[in-house]
């Protein structure tokens, strides 16, 4: 892992660089308040062993890394509230905002052009990218994403509240730990044994290497503060890859039918029983989609 200091964004940035340098470069996004170490090793070495270089890194306010300027803004309670009732309010930085930051990555690495593998929060930061800086994104793969949070039905009430929620401020490891692996079980539909111990620990890991829940609220915010995007992300024209779960219980899949219509030279995949999480189970396929889209569009 390192640190790199990007002064025109007035933060740093954690990254890790897999690969070659001379090859050809993917950008991995991660999602809501989830840092590089909740990357699934098998898929960064899948696409090591395709020939690319893999950057991963800690999104702005979380894990390791900066949280940037954080001018005065709307507070998550009041901002949820203003967000239900379909009022205005003022996020701390917008999706934009953490786009350019992956763009500062890439030209602090010296990398010129390069495709963009998202999830979820994720996958909305490559669409950003790849609508406003057209000519350095080669192409997209959008996971589990949507174009906005009104583009899309909502969660379940029970599920919404949950993904809300945060441990008690005074909470320890264990109680932190449990907390999250309640969250990811439903989020992701996980009843495998060796599943859920894979989880447990890339938790524990990401607990003990960092811990920010205001930080993954004001990521929220930024996710709110733009609930339809939908205008911007149908002029993408880069090639892209769309990979949604059939049973995501906090995307659900209309959400990325939604995209599929906003750009009909994209490829839709639909994976059976998946929800919003990245198992083993479907790193195999996921590999070889992502694969294939950038070995088809040359990348």
């Amino acid at each position: 892992m390192a640190r790199i200091d990007l002064p025109q964004r007035g933060l740093h940035l954690e990254y890790e660089s897999h690969g070659e340098p001379r090859h050809a470069a993917v950008i991995l996004v991660m999602g809501l308040g989830l840092q590089l170490v909740s990357w699934p090793p098998m898929l960064i070495d899948a696409l090591v062993n395709a020939g690319y270089r893999v950057i991963v890194f800690d999104n702005r306010d979380i894990g390791l890394s900066g949280s940037g300027p954080l001018p005065r803004y709307t507070r998550p309670q009041r901002a949820m509230l203003a967000h239900l009732l379909h009022q205005g309010f003022t996020p701390p930085y917008r999706i934009a905002d953490m786009a350019a930051d992956t763009l500062a990555l890439a030209d602090a690495l010296h990398i010129d052009r390069f495709a963009v593998v998202g999830v979820s929060l994720g996958g909305m930061v490559g669409q950003t990218l790849a609508a406003r800086w057209p000519e350095r994104v080669r192409s997209l793969v959008s996971i589990m994403s949507s174009a906005g949070p009104r583009t899309a039905p909502w969660p379940s009430p029970t599920l919404l509240w949950r993904f809300l929620q945060r441990p008690p401020r005074n909470a320890g490891l264990e109680a932190k730990l449990r907390h999250f692996m309640v969250l990811m079980q439903a989020l992701g539909h996980i009843h495998d044994a060796d599943e859920l111990d894979a989880l447990r620990q890339r938790l524990t890991r990401s607990l003990k290497r960092a811990y920010n829940p205001a930080g993954a609220a004001r990521q929220l915010l930024a996710v709110m503060a733009d609930p339809d995007r939908s205008a911007e992300v149908a002029t993408i024209r880069c090639p892209t890859l769309i990979i949604h779960g059939a049973d995501d219980p906090l995307v659900p899949l209309p959400a990325a039918r939604h995209l599929a219509k906003l750009l009909p030279h994209a490829r839709l995949e639909i994976l059976p029983r998946m929800g919003h999480y990245l198992p083993a189970s479907a790193l195999p396929e996921l590999a070889r989609l992502a694969i294939e889209h950038l070995r088809a569009t040359k990348i």
